[in-house]
């Protein structure tokens, strides 16, 4: 039987709950954090529990917020303040495995298998992981425990705020009997869509359905889908030491010959790629791309930079040259890729004031599509794409 090793923890309304800590007379209160300003044309970034009563959520517009909630408390974002409580809270996850993924500022992945006899077994770390967050940081976490990266993930969605679920091995079939396809990770609106012309609206009605009926009707998508609808996850937890280099690729359905639309996908994967950077905190020297043809003859080419970065617009504009100034372009291509490489902690890096602007949009960005979808926000650059 599969061992409970595998934690997701999860800070409840992150930002909104270090403001109510930093000012007592707020908790209570419906509390809505904006971006680097309150003016309407901007959206929220984090909406307490109280907010959430009257409808506010992430990536809502300001203006519409305050319809909703207006007597709600609107503050701007402190960064600064997060960062150094955030970071108190991966000291203490730490402290209870080595391996330790960070997803996001306020949530991160755990594989405590081995550590039963220092901390008991994982559903006790869990417990002790909550009750020293709670009395060192005065906030709440929510953690979900299971056999997988998955299922852990569903689990600490469950019971929020400062909930601990568990799915045990002999609990995963009941569970994704009744779970909507939607909760499925990959799942965003066009695929539910799709699937629900299919007749699928829950993870059962995916199980009568082969491997290769998926993978002929849906492709990667599909395949990742004969999985996880039946509870299976085979991804390991890596914690950042391990990562060596940042990349995403995709092969297209069909041969692409226009370079506006190669651009927009180049775009899209740079977005991509930044995102798993600053996830996990890290920037790279060195930006890498990878091309391959009809006749599958494949090429790639990289440049190296004197300051690290993680910023979509500077990976986009220096693969862009990469692709360009080097003849890449003369055959239509059957696959495209871009990466990041060399890479350091954020911090470690030296000094780029330029790129300090470019970092603050990604991260208002990061934040908005790690809550609802990454293809759910998109920038101007990447609408030569709405139909893929």
């Amino acid at each position: 039987m599969a061992k409970l090793h595998i934690l997701h923890a999860d800070m409840d309304a992150f930002f909104s709950a270090v403001e109510q800590r930093e000012t007592p007379e707020l908790k209570g209160k419906a509390v809505i954090i904006g971006g680097v300003n309150l003016s309407n044309r901007g959206v929220v970034s984090t909406a307490s529990y109280e907010a959430r009563k009257f409808g506010v959520h992430s990536a809502m517009p300001i203006a519409q917020a305050k319809k909703l909630c207006p007597k709600g408390v609107y503050l701007p974002a402190r960064h600064s303040l997060y960062k150094e409580t955030s970071q108190d809270i991966f000291k203490i996850l730490k402290k209870y495995t080595p391996l330790v993924e960070k997803l996001s500022i306020d949530e991160a992945f755990l594989d405590v298998n081995g550590c039963e006899r220092l901390y008991g077994d994982a559903v006790e770390i869990a417990a002790q992981i909550k009750e020293e967050v709670k009395r060192k940081t005065e906030l709440t976490i929510s953690v979900g425990v299971s056999v997988n990266k998955f299922l852990a993930k569903l689990a600490s969605d469950f019971e929020k705020p400062d909930g601990l679920t568990v799915i045990r091995a002999d609990d995963i079939k009941s569970f994704m009997y009744s779970l909507d396809i939607n909760k499925i990770w990959g799942v965003g609106e066009v695929f539910a869509a799709k699937l629900a012309e299919e007749g699928v609206y829950k993870a059962r009605d995916i199980w009568p359905y082969s491997l290769e009926e998926l993978k002929d009707k849906f492709g990667k998508a599909g395949v990742k889908l004969f999985f996880l609808s039946r509870g299976m996850d085979n991804r390991e937890v890596k914690s950042q030491g391990e990562i060596k280099s940042v990349s995403h690729e995709e092969t297209f359905v069909d041969n692409i010959s226009n370079q506006d639309k190669l651009f927009a996908y180049l775009f899209k994967m740079s977005e991509k790629v930044s995102f798993r950077l600053h996830s996990n905190s890290l920037k790279g020297t060195t930006i890498f791309i990878k091309v391959r043809y009809a006749d599958f003859s494949t090429f790639s080419r990289q440049k190296s930079l004197k300051v690290a970065v993680n910023s979509s617009e500077e990976i986009y504009q220096t693969a862009k040259k990469l692709l360009a100034n080097d003849n890449l372009l003369k055959k239509p291509l059957r696959l495209l890729g871009v990466g990041v490489s060399n890479l350091c902690q954020e911090g470690q890096e030296q000094l780029n004031l330029f790129a300090e602007a470019d970092d603050q949009l990604d991260q208002t960005i990061d934040k908005l599509k790690r809550k609802y979808g990454f293809n759910k926000i998109s920038r101007a650059r990447k609408l030569y794409l709405n139909d893929d």
